[in-house]
């Protein structure tokens, strides 16, 4: 029988963070101190990279999924969650991060996972060193700052209200008609909101506004030759769904997915068509066939789920 209060193969938030190990804190440079969660698996890795006022819990259905079968690593970027703030925010600063992390635990030529802000530092990385295989979710090359976000963000900053967040009634309706579909349970919405609680460290609320404003990176867009996935929900109100449309026409080895019935955080409100997906690029990756080819094969599965992700 399906649970109407969840979709298919979601498991809790609670359920996966008591299964998986403490993060713990790495130094990656002099400065800069994340905190990170590593699970060893086979290669190649899966590198997830979180957004604006994010978590390294945001990606815990994959994180529970891809247990035992392949090499995970999250992190939280630097002045977000328990990592050591940035004396400088840029992207070039978080993709030097992002480097010396891979180097100080070993991994090498990962399949990035770049949601929201983070497709700016997987984009910028793929540029500049090889993966073998790239995810960019709810996200894109341009425009990934909503025009609501500009002033909402410096009044926190200037009132200092950050201070004061904490789960109430407004992160749920913001949740809900910003992140999310109009049909994601609550019960998911719950586990969103726990696992991403909003930060109240300045450094946090900074690194969205010196980092990531204005970000354009469609510049050499196409030295980037990895298989790569872009994945976005047609209820996503934060970044358009035609930006990342426009970011897979733009890269040589890209496949556009729209995966229906989810908004800005596909990743958690259809677990099981997300990580068919992810596991897809993977499989490509490991047999060095088409991306695109591999999808084709999964189609038959996909009708049997009603259209869940439609690929362009």
């Amino acid at each position: 029988m399906i649970n109407p209060d969840r979709p298919e193969g979601y498991v809790s938030f609670d359920r996966v963070h008591d299964t998986l190990p403490e993060p713990t804190p790495v130094e990656v440079s002099g400065d800069v101190t994340l905190n990170i969660l590593h699970v060893s698996g086979p290669a190649p890795a899966l590198v997830f990279v979180h957004g604006g006022l994010g978590s390294l819990w945001n990606p815990y259905p994959q994180l529970h999924a891809f247990r035992g079968e392949q090499e995970l690593l999250t992190y939280a970027l630097a002045g977000n969650g328990e990592s050591s703030y940035r004396p400088a925010q840029s992207i070039e600063g978080h993709v030097a991060d992002l480097k010396h992390l891979l180097d100080v635990v070993g991994v090498d030529r990962p399949i990035l996972h770049g949601h929201s802000y983070g497709t700016a530092i997987a984009i910028e990385y793929a540029k500049r060193h090889p993966v073998r295989g790239l995810v960019l979710h709810a996200g894109g090359d341009h425009d990934l700052t909503p025009a609501w976000e500009k002033p909402l963000l410096r009044l926190f900053l200037a009132l200092r209200l950050y201070r004061l967040l904490g789960r109430n009634a407004l992160m749920d309706v913001l949740a809900r008609w910003v992140a999310c579909h109009d049909d994601t349970p609550q019960a998911v919405i719950n586990d969103i909101l726990q696992s991403n609680p909003m930060p109240r460290r300045r450094s946090a609320w900074r690194t969205v506004t010196e980092a990531f404003w204005g970000y354009d990176g469609r510049d050499d867009l196409d030295c980037i030759e990895a298989p790569t996935l872009v994945l976005h929900g047609p209820a996503d109100r934060i970044v358009p769904i035609d930006v990342a449309r426009e970011t897979a026409r733009r890269l040589p080895e890209a496949v556009f997915c729209r995966i229906q019935r989810t908004g800005h955080v596909a990743m958690m409100e259809r677990p099981i068509v997300y990580n068919r997906l992810l596991r897809a690029l993977v499989r490509a990756v490991q047999t060095s066939r088409d991306l695109d080819a591999v999808l084709q094969g999964i189609e038959e599965v996909q009708r049997r789920d009603r259209g869940w992700y439609v690929a362009e």
